[in-house]
């Protein structure tokens, strides 16, 4: 009898111990699937905020995109770059064609991929606060953003996503009227009340949409043998990796008017000969039709 009470204790007492081993074990697998594809580091552009939102949010739109790319900096799976130059390009059009100006600097640089960020207007609706018998008047304020991410070298989304957040803002003076309410000074109350969970939400969604994807570079040039491709150093790469390389396919557009490019059909292999720290030289192991442009992809 005894024996079997020390049995039932013993379990009891270790059924946390194995309960906690047991969702320590799940999150370092979870976290494995998702960062599977973390090399080679891609490299990424986050652009400039566009601010829909009508209320002059000013140096808030800026914290946003320095806010997002310094937390994928933190996390050492991405080469990071700010684009600070807010009216050098077009904001996001879902279903229109990217700006070509925009491609052509994104390709030149050897980007990956560019996040797109866009705060919508400020959504104010009335509600009830409180406790009854002490409820009162208050407006839910509900910010968003969209984060779209831009495959470069394929040249289609991977990431369209609206993210919100809601606030609810009272005030002891509140009657009848609502327009205190919904005045601009307290819609960037909300907002600054909001941004931090968004953010951290667009960061998460960006972190697992970028890391779905397997890592794939460019043919910049090629010179008699020698080949050129958009990575070097900087992305984790060293001399003796070899890379499938693949023509470009057709394009084909779904039933919402977004462009997607399939892959077409291996040209043959590369081999990394010498590292330069943005991009790499590489040589044919046969002899294939190679050219710029083409798609390459690290040979499992």
């Amino acid at each position: 009898m005894k024996n079997r009470l020390y049995i039932i204790l013993t379990a009891i007492v270790l059924f946390p111990v194995l309960l906690l081993a047991g969702c320590q074990t799940t999150a370092s697998l979870v976290s494995r699937v998702f960062t599977d594809n973390d090399w080679p580091k891609k490299r990424v552009m986050v652009m400039p905020v566009t601010d829909l939102t009508g209320i002059g949010l000013g140096e808030s739109m800026d914290t946003i995109s320095e806010e997002l790319s310094r937390i994928l900096r933190k996390n050492g799976f991405f080469n990071v770059y700010h684009q600070n130059e807010p009216k050098k390009f077009p904001f996001l059009k879902p279903g229109e064609p990217i700006d070509a100006e925009l491609m052509r600097e994104a390709k030149e640089m050897g980007t990956n991929a560019i996040i797109f960020e866009t705060v919508n207007p400020i959504e104010v609706n009335p509600v009830k606060s409180g406790i009854w018998p002490f409820r009162r008047k208050a407006q839910r304020f509900t910010v968003s953003m969209n984060i779209d991410i831009l495959d470069v070298n394929r040249g289609t989304m991977i990431l369209t996503k609206e993210i919100a957040e809601s606030t609810i803002l009272s005030d002891e003076e509140a009657e009848e009227e609502t327009e205190k309410f919904t005045n601009v000074e307290t819609k960037k109350r909300a907002f600054r009340k909001c941004l931090p969970d968004i953010l951290k939400k667009a960061a998460r969604e960006a972190n697992l949409s970028l890391n779905r994807e397997v890592w794939e570079g460019r043919i910049v040039s090629i010179d008699k043998k020698r080949i050129i491709i958009n990575a070097g150093r900087d992305a984790g790469l060293r001399p003796g990796i070899v890379f499938e390389v693949f023509s470009k396919g057709e394009d084909i557009t779904s039933f919402k008017g977004q462009i997607y490019q399939l892959q077409g059909p291996k040209v043959g292999e590369i081999k990394i000969v010498k590292i330069k720290p943005r991009h790499s030289y590489a040589e044919p192991i046969k002899e294939g039709d190679f050219k710029s442009g083409q798609i390459i992809r690290v040979k499992e």
